[in-house]
């Protein structure tokens, strides 16, 4: 079994082998799924099952791990079956392009939100602000998640927004700070009768998003395809920048699951 973080890794000898993951699976339990995989090509095992029932939540970086997994079983004439995977897995693989690369099997599809107290149209707002670094258990995913799931957004919209929230904290976390005590996440969320605003701001750099590269099937990566998951999964994903550091707003309407390819 491998630790690391919020995520457990378990690897079970059977025929074929069953590597279980449980937890947040992340940026931080990349290497544990990689090890997981190689250790089992070492001892000659190409077909491997990949149990994603008990996971919370997955970011991009975690995707990649297992897409990185998947080209590597198939290069030694094998395959990865992936069970149990949400709805939102299997929608992020298959706007990215990598979905063919798996053995995609009994998919779990999130149940709709409870819709007893919801706001409806009435104006909403939810604002805060946390120590950068702190957001390892998706304090801030949770948050919004409440807000979204008070408006009537599908559960497919809800995953996206689940899934864009985590890549924006995710970044911030890794590329947002500067190692000073009193560095901070501020999250100002907006809803009405429309959509959703979300705005996140961190320190960090400029640079420009517009360079970071669409995610390649044939060349899979393990990391730099937040950005892309956050504009597959929302309808407008803005940066701004100024001296006090980089504020990232995403919008998600009411209406139509968006189906773009994060252009």
């Amino acid at each position: 079994m491998l630790t690391l973080a919020n995520c457990i890794v378990t690897v079970q000898q059977n025929q074929p082998p069953l590597v279980t993951l449980t937890g947040e699976v992340n940026y931080e339990s990349t290497g544990s799924i990689k090890e997981a995989i190689e250790s089992l090509l070492h001892d000659g095992s190409t077909h491997i099952v990949m149990d994603c029932g008990s996971v919370d939540f997955i970011d991009s970086s975690g995707i990649g791990a297992i897409i990185r997994g998947a080209q590597k079983l198939r290069d030694a004439g094998g395959e990865l079956v992936l069970r149990s995977a949400t709805q939102q897995t299997v929608h992020a693989l298959q706007i990215s392009g990598f979905a063919d690369l798996l053995n995609i099997e009994h998919v779990n599809d999130s149940p709709e939100p409870d819709r007893k107290h919801c706001a409806g149209g009435l104006w909403q707002q939810v604002k805060f602000s946390i120590p950068l670094p702190a957001d390892r258990n998706g304090l801030i995913r949770q948050r919004v998640t409440e807000l979204a799931e008070s408006m009537p957004f599908s559960r497919y919209q809800i995953d996206d927004i689940r899934l864009a929230v985590g890549e924006a904290v995710s970044n911030a976390i890794r590329h947002g700070c500067n190692g000073g005590e009193d560095d901070r996440l501020n999250v100002n969320c907006t809803g009405d009768e429309e959509k959703l605003v979300i705005k996140v701001s961190y320190p960090g750099n400029k640079f420009d998003p517009n360079t970071v590269p669409i995610p390649d099937p044939c060349n899979p990566r393990e990391g730099g395809m937040g950005i892309f998951f956050m504009r597959a999964s929302m309808d407008s994903v803005d940066y701004a920048f100024d001296e006090t550091g980089t504020t990232v707003t995403m919008i998600k309407y009411i209406g139509a699951r968006n189906t773009n390819n994060g252009n």
